[in-house]
């Protein structure tokens, strides 16, 4: 009975989701980060003012939440970065996914991004590149100058289109250490009286461990905006 439930439950909920093409896809060195492109014309991406998620159909009962990014209105594209590395339906869905496909998906929630002027600091792992790359889609440099750690857990080659269009972004990678030592290390270089928004997101305990960290700072004013997407 539970089982037939549930096949209803996502059967209904099939129906609320949109059809939209990927129109390309990317897989980085090593291939369990991918990067895809989605093109869907019907999505307002221009009138977006806060970071997106949408949840996509990965497989039959399965669906996973990802952050649009680099969207470009006039050719209503976006972009999807998923890490691929573990034993997962979402994993498996990007592994095997290709130009063409045509893909189920709908808008789930939305983080809110900073409204008081001032530099931004970003502590934030690989699966959350999405999200970092939205919030600095949404924000003008000018107002918000950014200072980012992209924390990886494995020793991606970054696409040189990437860190280029990203001078900001410091892709922080270390064998066998792990994600909260390091972030911690680069977050305690900075001057962070300097910073009126500190943004966090990515594995949870990571993103609740750095929270606790700078709350403890008595140097730290800064709003904290805290996304935990994974454990």
């Amino acid at each position: 009975m539970a089982n037939v439930l549930k096949k209803a439950m996502a059967g209904l909920f099939d129906k609320m989701l949109t059809s939209a093409t990927v129109s390309d896809v990317k897989f980085w060195n090593p291939s369990t980060m991918v990067e895809i492109e989605v093109h869907l014309p019907t999505l307002e991406t221009q009138k977006w003012k806060t970071i997106h998620r949408v949840k996509c159909r990965v497989g039959d009962l399965e669906y996973r939440d990802y952050t649009p990014s680099c969207w470009d209105p006039e050719k209503g594209t976006f972009k999807i970065f998923a890490e691929a590395g573990h034993d997962g339906a979402g994993s498996r869905w990007a592994q095997q996914i290709k130009a063409g496909d045509e893909i189920l998906l709908g808008a789930v929630h939305a983080a809110q991004i900073p409204s008081k002027e001032g530099r931004i600091l970003c502590l934030v792992d690989l699966s959350a590149l999405g999200h970092v790359l939205s919030l600095k889609q949404l924000t003008d440099r000018d107002k918000f100058p950014l200072d980012v750690a992209v924390f990886l857990h494995e020793a991606y080659h970054i696409p040189e289109y990437l860190s280029e269009k990203n001078p900001e972004f410091e892709f922080l990678y270390q064998e066998n250490e792990n994600n909260i030592r390091v972030m911690e290390q680069w977050l305690m270089s900075k001057k962070l009286a300097n910073y009126e928004s500190i943004c966090i997101a990515g594995n949870t305990p990571m993103v609740s461990q750095l929270r606790k960290k700078l709350k403890g700072i008595t140097e730290v004013e800064a709003r904290i905006f805290a996304q935990g997407f994974w454990s």
